[in-house]
C-alpha cells in the first residue's frame, strides 16, 4: 500500500469517528453558540441542519471509501464513488463557507464571538473536517477529470435541502429560519438566495475536480 492510499484511508477513518462523536455531543448538549444564545431551539433538533447533515453525508461516504480502499487495494475508486465523495466534500464546503463568510462574522457584527461557531464540537463539523475532505480529495485520492454530468450529480444533496428549507421555512413557517436566508422575514429572497448557493457549490465541486486533476498530472 503507498503512501497516498494510507494517508487516504486514515484521513477518512479521523472524519468517520470525530463526525460520529461531534454530532453525538451537538445533540445531547448543543453547541457552544446554540448555548450561549439560548433561542429555545432544542438541542436535538440540530440533526435538521445542514451543517450535522453534511458532515453525516461526509462520514458515511468517507467510510465506504475507507472500505473500497481497503478491499481493491490496486485499483482507483470508480466513477460513481468519485462522485459521490466529490458530492460530500462539496456539501461539507458549503458549511465550511456559510460559517466562515456569513453565519461567524454577522455573529461578530451582533457584538457577540466570531469564533464561538468554530469552538468545541463545531470545530470539527464547521471547520477541520470539511477542510480536510477537500486536502483528501485533491492530494490523497486517485481519479480523473469528471464530467459535467458527474459535478452536476453533485449538487443533489445541497438542492434536496433547499427544496426542504424552502418548504418547511418560507411556504408552510412551521420552521423557524435558522440560518437567517430570509433576511428577517424577506421570503421572497430566499430562492434567489439557493440559486446563489447552488452556483458556488458547482463551483466548489469544479474547482476541487480541477485541483485534483493538476496535481495528479503533476505526480507523473
Amino acid at each position: 500500500m503507498n503512501k497516498r492510499r494510507l494517508l487516504f484511508i486514515l484521513s477518512n477513518i479521523f472524519i468517520a469517528i470525530t463526525t460520529v462523536a461531534a454530532v453525538i455531543v451537538v445533540e445531547l448538549y448543543g453547541s457552544r453558540a446554540g448555548r450561549l444564545d439560548n433561542n429555545g431551539f432544542p438541542f436535538w433538533q440540530n440533526i435538521v441542519t445542514f451543517t450535522v447533515l453534511s458532515n453525516i453525508y461526509l462520514a458515511v461516504v468517507a467510510a465506504i471509501a475507507t472500505i473500497y480502499n481497503i478491499f481493491h487495494k490496486s485499483s482507483p475508486l470508480p466513477r460513481w464513488l468519485t462522485t459521490l465523495y466529490l458530492s460530500a466534500v462539496s456539501s461539507a464546503l458549503i458549511t465550511f463557507f456559510t460559517v466562515i463568510l456569513y453565519l461567524a462574522p454577522a455573529r461578530a457584527l451582533s457584538g457577540r464571538n466570531y469564533f464561538d461557531m468554530l469552538l468545541e464540537p463545531m470545530f470539527f463539523l464547521h471547520f477541520f473536517n470539511p477542510v480536510l475532505s477537500a486536502v483528501i480529495y485533491i492530494f490523497f485520492m486517485d481519479g480523473a477529470k469528471l464530467p459535467l454530468k458527474s459535478r452536476l450529480l453533485a449538487l443533489i444533496p445541497f438542492v434536496i435541502y433547499a427544496i426542504i428549507y424552502l418548504v418547511f421555512v418560507v411556504i408552510l413557517k412551521i420552521c423557524p429560519d435558522f440560518y437567517g436566508l430570509t433576511f428577517g422575514g424577506h421570503y421572497y429572497l430566499t430562492p434567489l438566495v439557493f440559486i446563489g448557493f447552488i452556483a458556488v457549490d458547482f463551483g466548489i465541486a469544479t474547482m476541487l475536480n480541477t485541483l485534483q486533476c493538476k496535481y495528479l498530472a503533476h505526480l507523473k
